[in-house]
């Protein structure tokens, strides 16, 4: 999209604090408090594209007690966890003017990043005492700058929209983390003395044992959500900030395709079981926006092979 239309939104909607809870599972609530806003039934549900929600633990508890089987406006509203972590949302920009930067159509993306908070930062900083900023994201990627009169945090993950506000949809370009991929692999790489890999080495005050700690006491319930936890964050503010409901996701496939990836891709189950848990449902449909965008059109003439994509309507 223009990249003043996501000057716009930033400005509009941005802050310098927006907090994120979330447990593992949440979505299933969040989605269902969607669809039953103007009042729905169990039965109703057990129909729909969502009857796979029903089974999450949080939201059978919600059902033994809701009785006749009619499902009130709000009644997911309030569904809790004491195991939820805590993230600060911030807005940024991806994109070129001229050039798609592994992008569907060219312009810009307007990105949601999710950030750790600071119970997270702080643990972090005493434990790996870090010398500069971005050793577990790439400063290239779109993740939250340092600035000068606000508070610095690292950016867990984040996701890539591309909006048209006059046909009401949004297309989700990629789910992405760079914090999760990289703690991997430096673990995975201390060797058998327990001595962190030379990059790593260079940029963290610690030894490997007290990696190792900050990577499965610290780290660990975050590895196990963020995914989920970055998906929901970008459907509510998609649907609750932008007032949109109809949501595109790529496909593995199409992704890869129109997005110009080569080399390594990114992991197929962010593309295949993410959205399907979200009960996305395929479609040969593009986004109407993207269909009318005459790079996609080019795009497809090229490709010459039949692309899909998941949808989800709120």
């Amino acid at each position: 999209m223009k990249q003043e239309i996501v000057t716009e939104v930033i400005a509009c909607l941005s802050e310098d604090r927006t907090l994120f809870r979330y447990f593992k599972g949440q979505y299933a609530a969040y989605l269902l408090s969607c669809i039953s806003r103007s009042g729905t039934t169990v039965q109703a549900v057990k129909q729909s594209p969502f009857r796979g929600l029903l089974e999450q633990p949080d939201v059978r508890k919600v059902l033994s007690v809701s009785g006749d089987g009619s499902l009130a406006s709000g009644v997911f509203d309030y569904v809790w966890n004491e195991s939820c972590q805590s993230f600060v949302l911030t807005l940024g920009q991806w994109g070129s003017k001229r050039w798609g930067i592994q992008t569907t159509r060219n312009g810009y993306n307007l990105v949601l990043q999710m950030n750790f908070s600071e119970q997270h930062n702080r643990a972090y900083q005493r434990l790996l005492k870090p010398t500069q900023d971005h050793v577990f994201n790439y400063a290239g990627h779109p993740v939250a700058e340092r600035k000068e009169d606000a508070l610095y945090r690292d950016t867990l993950a984040w996701a890539r929209l591309d909006i048209d506000l006059d046909t009401g949809e949004a297309l989700i370009e990629e789910v992405q983390s760079d914090w999760v991929r990289r703690v991997r692999t430096a673990l995975s790489q201390l060797n058998s003395k327990g001595k962190i890999a030379a990059y790593y080495g260079r940029c963290l005050q610690c030894d490997g044992n007290t990696f190792r700690r900050y990577a499965e006491e610290v780290f660990l319930p975050f590895a196990s959500i963020w995914s989920e936890a970055m998906l929901t964050a970008a459907i509510r503010f998609i649907r609750e900030e932008l007032g949109i409901g109809r949501i595109y996701y790529h496909t593995h496939e199409s992704g890869a395709l129109l997005k110009g990836i080569r080399g390594s891709h990114p992991p197929r189950s962010l593309y295949t079981d993410l959205p399907r848990k979200f009960c996305f449902q395929q479609t040969d449909q593009a986004p109407v926006f993207i269909r009318e965008d005459r790079v996609f059109k080019r795009k497809c003439r090229a490709i010459r092979t039949k692309l899909l994509w998941h949808e989800l309507i709120l």
